[in-house]
């Protein structure tokens, strides 16, 4: 375990170095199988400091070999969890599980106390495959493609959109590396718009994957919404360079444009 993302850049040479190529260059002879959970990435308030909050996976996603879980909720952390104990067991991988730390206390969505992000345990047998994504809603006008904080605030934002006549649906990708790029084409199937919440920053952040697999598999109008190229600031200034539930609302009112 690493006890925040910004702690990782002390630990990536052994995670390159040894842990993820031992395989490789043994030809299968040597693994280091494991699972490392790490709590980060932005939206933690009463933490400040560039040692406390960070919201860059590029290293990881850089690994070949290296899988990135992000859960967006209680019910999901726990299947996906399960799911990257068994790649390490079964299949000898180098598994990275990022817990968004903001959304460690979350109960509610639009009001105090609606319980909106609440979920019940899943049964022990239950798993969410690798590469298994999420897809709520089956609006065509719109596809919301994000992953966990983005998750939440796109739901926040979804009344706002709905208001303006626009049906969306909103995709959880959950595994960042490697892409499920097949099961994100199938989530955004027959949706007119597709729109890229990434809650990491605009230069390598996950988003220039996304863009690149959605242009070159002809999604015909594409946006994205990306945190910007900055460290993530302290005190109230927390979320100030991160997308939110207004810039969310905003840039799919700008992609689709508001129906009569």
């Amino acid at each position: 375990e690493i006890q925040f993302l910004a702690y990782l850049h002390n630990a990536e040479d052994q995670i390159r170095g040894e842990a993820a190529t031992l395989s490789f260059f043994s030809d299968g002879q040597y693994t280091n199988p494991m699972v490392l959970r790490i709590a980060g990435l932005g939206y933690q308030k009463g933490f400040g400091g560039h040692f406390h909050n960070d919201n860059s996976v590029a290293v990881l996603r850089d690994i070949p070999g290296v899988i990135l879980a992000v859960p967006s909720n209680g019910a999901d952390a726990a299947m996906m969890l399960r799911e990257c104990v068994r790649l390490a067991r079964e299949e000898q991988r180098v598994v990275v599980f990022l817990e968004p730390i903001a959304l460690y206390p979350m109960r509610d969505l639009h009001e105090t106390k609606d319980g909106g992000w609440m979920r019940t345990y899943p049964d022990p047998s239950q798993t969410i495959p690798l590469g298994q994504v999420g897809i709520e809603g089956d609006g065509a006008d719109l596809a919301i493609v994000t992953f966990g904080n983005g998750v939440y605030l796109s739901h926040q934002a979804l009344p706002r959109i709905a208001a303006a006549g626009i049906k969306a649906r909103i995709v959880d990708m959950r595994w960042l590396s490697p892409l499920p790029v097949q099961a994100l084409s199938d989530a955004v199937q027959g949706c007119a718009n597709v729109l890229i919440v990434d809650e990491t920053r605009h230069s390598g952040g996950v988003a220039e994957a996304l863009m690149a697999h959605f242009h070159e598999t002809g999604v015909p109008r594409l946006s994205r919404l990306t945190a910007e190229d900055s460290f993530i600031a302290t005190g109230p200034a927390y979320a100030a360079t991160m997308p939110s539930a207004d810039s969310i609302a905003q840039a799919a009112l700008a992609l689709v444009g508001e129906k009569p």
